[in-house]
C-alpha cells in the first residue's frame, strides 16, 4: 500500500491469486484509509471455506517439510518447473510457498472470526472449471459475501488452479468485463 502511494497513484485494481487473495485484500483496505480509491479487487481460484477449515489447512502445511511441498506443488501441474531444479532450490521454493499460504490462512481465519469491514470496491471471484480448490456446490461461492457487498463470479469453463498463465484467453475476458465500466 505504501509503495502504489508513493507512485501518487489514486485509482487502482487489485489481483489476489490462490493465497495471494489474502495481501490483496489487506492492501485495498490500507490503500482505502489512505485515500486511495480501490475500484476491483480480483479474487482468482480462492474461496474463504470456514475458520476451522483455515485453521487445519495451515496446521497441514505447517506440518510437511519444505522438499514434500515442493514434490505436491510439482504434481499438481501448477509448478512444473520445480523439477528441474536442484533439490536445495526446489525446497527454498516449499519454504516460501509455505510462508504465504500460512500466512494468508491465518489472514482469512482472522477475517472469518471478527468480521471486519466490507471492502466498498466490487469483488469480481474467478474459478475454474477443474480446479479442485474451488469445487463444490455453488452456495461456496456466494462466500465473498463476507468481503464484499458486491461480489461478481466468473466460472471459467476451463483450466485449473493456475489458470492465469495456463488458459489465459478465458481468465482476461473475466478480468476486462468487469474492469470495462470502470
Amino acid at each position: 500500500a505504501a509503495e502504489i502511494v508513493a507512485r501518487g497513484l489514486t485509482r487502482v485494481m487489485l489481483w489476489g491469486h490462490s493465497s495471494g487473495a489474502a495481501p490483496a485484500i489487506e492492501t485495498a483496505r490500507r490503500l482505502t484509509e489512505r485515500g486511495v480509491r480501490v475500484t476491483r479487487v480480483f479474487i482468482g481460484a480462492q474461496l474463504l471455506g470456514t475458520a476451522d477449515e483455515r485453521g487445519a489447512a495451515a496446521a497441514e502445511l505447517t506440518a510437511l517439510g519444505d522438499a514434500e511441498i515442493a514434490a505436491r506443488l510439482t504434481a499438481d501441474s501448477g509448478y512444473t518447473e520445480l523439477a528441474e531444479l536442484n533439490e536445495a532450490h526446489a525446497e527454498h521454493i516449499g519454504a516460501a510457498y509455505r510462508h504465504d499460504c500460512v500466512a494468508a490462512h491465518r489472514y482469512l481465519r482472522a477475517a472469518l472470526q471478527s468480521a471486519p469491514p466490507k471492502l466498498a470496491a466490487p469483488l469480481p471471484l474467478a474459478v475454474a472449471a477443474y480446479d479442485p480448490h474451488t469445487a463444490g456446490p455453488p452456495e461456496r461461492h456466494r462466500d465473498p459475501l463476507l468481503l464484499a457487498d458486491q461480489v461478481e463470479l466468473h466460472d471459467l469453463a476451463a483450466g485449473r488452479h493456475y489458470f492465469p498463465p495456463t488458459p489465459p484467453h478465458e481468465a482476461a475476458p473475466a478480468v476486462l468485463r468487469a474492469a470495462a465500466p470502470v
